[in-house]
């Protein structure tokens, strides 16, 4: 068996076992909320857990740990390095190595190690969504689509705007106030004369 072989299986063992593998809690964290969840080795002489009395948690042994090809691995079956700047790139090999960008990097340092690492042919862990919408340039139209719409551009140019409508529009409400006003000054007029009489 070749050794891709060896640690593509090994991978595959490692997760299997990491499904079965046991949360170890803290003796009698789930009395004591303050004791937290993280693990403390069980030293009290009378200690249940310490003699692995049946119903009490699992205490951490070497027969839960992974095989030894795949461990500290990512995934993907390569050595995972932090990268804390663009320099940094110059010490990896793309064929055994993928990246992870520290936390403490800034935006614009992260997309110059981003962009660097893309060149190189480097895969990086970590990219951010928001990174890959900056990074993902639209492509540019080709050149018969180009010319097709500075032709369409000219042609609308080149024709005069037509406002015939607008203005009629206009027009026509102009008029129905203007009959308004002059049916109002009739009913006024009118009413004058009857008041006269």
């Amino acid at each position: 068996m070749s050794d891709p072989d060896k640690l593509v299986r090994a991978l595959k063992i490692r997760e299997k076992i990491s499904q079965r593998r046991p949360d170890f809690i803290r003796q009698e964290a789930n009395r004591f909320p303050r004791l937290g969840e993280k693990w403390r080795s069980c030293t009290g002489i009378r200690s249940k857990m310490r003699l692995k009395k049946k119903g009490r948690a699992a205490i951490v042994e070497p027969g839960y740990r992974g095989p030894v090809l795949a461990r500290g691995l990512h995934p993907s079956g390569k050595r995972e390095v932090l990268v804390y700047n663009v320099e940094d790139l110059g010490k990896i090999n793309p064929a055994t190595d993928v990246i992870r960008i520290a936390s403490t990097v800034g935006k614009r340092k992260r997309l110059e190690i981003i962009e660097k690492s893309k060149t190189l042919g480097v895969t990086v862990v970590n990219i951010r969504p928001s990174e890959k919408a900056l990074l993902e340039k639209p492509e540019e139209p080709s050149k018969e689509v180009k010319e097709k719409e500075k032709e369409k551009e000219k042609e609308i140019k080149g024709k005069e705007p037509e406002e015939e409508l607008p203005k009629e529009a206009e027009g026509a409400e102009k008029e129905t106030v203007e009959r308004k006003e002059e049916e109002w000054s009739a009913e006024r007029e009118e009413k004058e004369l009857e008041g006269r009489e």
